[in-house]
């Protein structure tokens, strides 16, 4: 994990779950929120990459556990609600993050074969695993930040079911900031623009050289110039779920170097 530069310990006590959270945008939260004294639940698929990522967790001093889930399985995601339920007596924290990317054109009816998984585990399984959560939040008050992805607000050729999903998202998140906010529940969202992850590099012939590639070569998609750090994402999402974002519901807070903001022609 990165060094506490300025030793905020805004989760202590805390009990936080990241979907997603072996990989990605999801384990730079996960070591982020840890960092800051959360007890952190990885929920994910790939156990060896949820074991090493609380084996790197635990080694820095931070607590956290995995517990398996496949969003995709309705009955898996009402499992891990249970096991939360019975090891916990509260959650302060949900960080709805995981989701898969397949490419397919309208034109060609490619993208018929993406329907049902992208849906099942970027849309249907969030929204559930939040519902099934919810008890444990209401609990003692809580914060949500749901990823979003500028490809909700751009659209692009080829990804039209992840960028509709990610779109669909964003007025989830307001309608869940206006159904949960008598609970005592913030829920916010995050729309990064291109991430270095190993959904870009991970099935690459050589994904060191990949990413190295990708962090180091310039880009003019975006004002920065440059792709982020999953950590960058992370410190913000952690800002959103902290109490410094106590005013802060139903917002998409953009990340994304800049991309947003640039002018057209």
């Amino acid at each position: 994990m990165p060094p506490n530069l300025y030793g905020m310990r805004r989760f202590e006590n805390k009990i936080a779950l990241i979907t997603g959270g072996a990989s990605g945008i999801g384990r730079a939260t996960a070591n982020r929120l840890a960092l800051e004294g959360a007890h952190v639940i990885i929920a994910d698929k790939n156990a060896d990459m949820a074991d090493k990522a609380v084996a790197e967790i635990e080694s820095d001093g931070g607590a956290a556990t995995y517990m398996e889930v496949d969003l995709g399985d309705d009955a898996d995601v009402e499992a891990v609600g249970r096991a939360v339920a019975e090891e916990f007596s509260a959650l302060h924290v949900l960080v709805n993050n995981a989701a898969i990317l397949r490419q397919g054109r309208i034109e060609d009816g490619s993208w018929l074969a993406n329907w049902e998984p992208e849906t099942a585990i970027g849309l249907r399984g969030w929204v559930l695993m939040t519902q099934v959560l919810l008890p444990m939040l209401k609990q003692e008050g809580a914060a949500i930040v749901n990823l979003s992805s500028e490809g909700g607000f751009l659209g692009r050729p080829g990804q039209w079911v992840y960028d509709a999903i990610k779109a669909g998202l964003v007025s989830t998140t307001k309608t869940m900031a206006y159904e949960f906010v008598d609970y005592g529940i913030r829920v916010n969202a995050v729309a990064p623009g291109w991430i270095v992850t190993e959904m870009h590099f991970g099935n690459h012939s050589d994904p060191q050289a990949r990413k190295k590639e990708l962090e180091e070569t310039p880009i003019t998609s975006c004002i920065m110039k440059r792709r982020a750090y999953p950590e960058e994402v992370a410190s913000t999402i952690a800002f959103l779920l902290s109490d410094d974002a106590s005013y802060i519901t139903g917002t998409t807070l953009h990340v994304d170097g800049g991309r947003m903001g640039m002018s057209v022609g």
